[in-house]
């Protein structure tokens, strides 16, 4: 729940209260957990203290300190954040943020197409992600092979035409085969696929690495510690975002923007899961794999057969940050 928040400058104010909210969502949902609801249904060791709200406020801060390596104190760009804001502060922004970078970095990529020339629209997504049709899969005449009579010679007699795929084999900037690629299991799918997630991963280090960590608002760094130095942050919570992982939630993000601004959708916070969508009243819970369907295959039809269910207009115009 907390991530999020710090990747754009904020910082849960109440994370202590957070925990306890999961800790009951969680004896909700598990039968196993059922100790938690006894135990949290008792005075809590905080009402002992004089000030549980600044304590829990400075406990947020030293946690956003070690796990993300935020400011040590708040700042203009480190703003606390309480979790009845969270959804509009921080879930719709970061979604609107991830649409806006993701637009960006597919027109770096080439002149956008006639048809998607105005405002930002999911459908300019869904167009370049999916994988044009292979004309090696089209029905053949054996004789004459794909091109007709005007093609290229025909196989030898009796051999086999097997559909080829345009990338199989080596990879032509590394010299690599498939098997042999140590980042096969990263790779976002499809050749656009690929453009697009490392366009995202490159921008994204650049977004990183123009904000200082741990700085003063004057500029300055902080009086040296054990822990600072660059040595924050101590415990990072998760390994950096692979490139599938950045397009996948670039991708979900604008499919969000789409859901809140053409279908009545609100952005919404989950205590065990963090950000997510409300649709219709109900947490859209089966988003996920109808991405990944059109990232790794080029395929739109699970994700657009979703869009026209969930009444979500992906040709509308979407508001970004």
């Amino acid at each position: 729940m907390a991530l999020p928040a710090w990747r754009m400058g904020r910082w849960p104010s109440r994370l202590d209260a957070g925990v306890v909210a999961a800790l009951t969502e969680l004896s909700r949902r598990d039968r196993l957990a059922e100790g938690f609801t006894s135990r949290l249904g008792e005075r809590p060791a905080c009402d002992l203290l004089e000030e549980p709200g600044s304590v829990d406020e400075a406990t947020s801060l030293l946690a956003a300190r070690l796990f993300h390596g935020g400011p040590a104190g708040p700042r203009a760009d480190w703003a606390p954040v309480d979790w009845q804001s969270y959804p509009e502060e921080v879930v719709d922004r970061t979604w609107r943020a991830d649409a806006a970078r993701l637009h960006r970095v597919l027109d770096s990529l080439g002149p956008r197409p006639a048809r998607h020339t105005g405002a930002p629209t999911l459908a300019r997504i869904l167009d370049h992600l999916t994988e044009p049709t292979d004309p090696a899969t089209e029905p053949m005449d054996p004789a004459t092979g794909p091109a007709g009579p005007a093609g290229p010679t025909a196989t030898a007699s009796g051999a086999a035409l097997v559909p080829v795929r345009p990338d199989a084999g080596t990879h032509a900037d590394t010299g690599l085969t498939a098997a042999d690629d140590p980042d096969e299991d990263d790779d976002p799918g499809t050749e656009r696929s690929a453009l697009l997630a490392a366009g995202l991963s490159a921008e994204v280090a650049r977004e990183e690495n123009a904000v200082p960590r741990g700085a003063t608002a004057a500029g300055q760094s902080p009086p040296r510690t054990l822990w600072d130095g660059g040595a924050l942050p101590l415990v990072p919570l998760q390994p950096p975002r692979t490139a599938r992982e950045l397009l996948t939630a670039h991708v979900t993000a604008m499919v969000c923007c789409a859901a809140v601004d053409t279908a009545g959708a609100v952005p919404a916070l989950d205590w065990l899961d963090g950000p997510s969508l409300l649709l219709h009243g109900e947490r859209a819970a089966d988003l996920t794999p109808r991405v990944l369907s059109l990232i790794e295959e080029g395929d739109p039809g699970p994700l657009r057969d979703w869009l026209a269910t969930a009444g979500i207009r992906p040709e509308k115009p979407i508001r970004l940050v």
